[in-house]
């Protein structure tokens, strides 16, 4: 294993835990025996709970054999390149991940595995159709979850209660096919429907407050 210069090197006072947390894309621990043991908010969102399944589950028959061959390399101690596994979310439905994972250890003993999976879009003329179908106000709920909103900023936004600014959020998901949030504004992005929401800089560089 490489080390890094101290500099480098993930320091203990970073919460390194709580960024996982946060991310926009599914990610999980599975321990020694296949079992999920962690799931971040991103992934009970599009698979639900599967804390205490079988990893293989939820995995799609035909990409089971590919996904045994991956843990099997992690139980070990080795290392695989970015894979994509179609895996079920929460209705049933085919979904492919693009995936990358590395070996889980506890005092340099392998304990398991840490992933994360992209989802990977479909091609741009079927979705740029179901995009389409979206309403002006889910067009405008979209456009805010672009710019990082949760729930109750788009609500507080747009003057809605906060369970309606939900069923637009859901509406969005199931015109659009897409399994989360993430999902949904990458493609909108990839089709060109919007725009990247950068930060303009201050003279030193950093990002500028936004404006009340």
């Amino acid at each position: 294993m490489k080390t890094q210069p101290p500099e480098l090197s993930l320091s203990k006072a970073l919460d390194l835990p709580g960024a996982i947390e946060d991310l926009a894309a599914p990610a999980y621990v599975i321990d020694r025996d296949g079992r999920f043991c962690w799931v971040n908010d991103a992934y009970i969102d599009m698979f639900g709970d599967r804390r205490g399944q079988q990893f293989v589950d939820g995995v799609a028959p035909e990409h089971r054999a590919l996904a045994r061959t991956n843990f099997a390399r992690k139980v070990v101690g080795k290392t695989t390149g970015i894979f994509d596994l179609r895996v079920l979310d929460n209705d049933g439905n085919s979904v492919t991940l693009r995936i990358t994972s590395s070996p889980l250890r506890r005092d340099g003993k392998v304990v398991g595995a840490f992933g994360i999976g992209v989802p990977i879009e479909r091609s741009n003329g079927q979705a740029l159709e179901l995009f389409d179908e979206l309403t002006p106000r889910q067009r405008e709920v979209l456009r805010l979850l672009s710019e990082g909103l949760e729930t109750q900023d788009i609500a507080e936004r747009l003057g809605i209660a906060d369970e309606t600014a939900r069923n637009h959020i859901r509406a969005i998901l199931r015109t659009t096919g897409a399994h989360s949030r993430l999902e949904a504004v990458v493609m909108g992005m990839r089709l060109g429907l919007l725009e990247p929401q950068l930060a303009p800089l201050d003279q030193d560089g950093a990002a500028a407050p936004a404006a009340e």
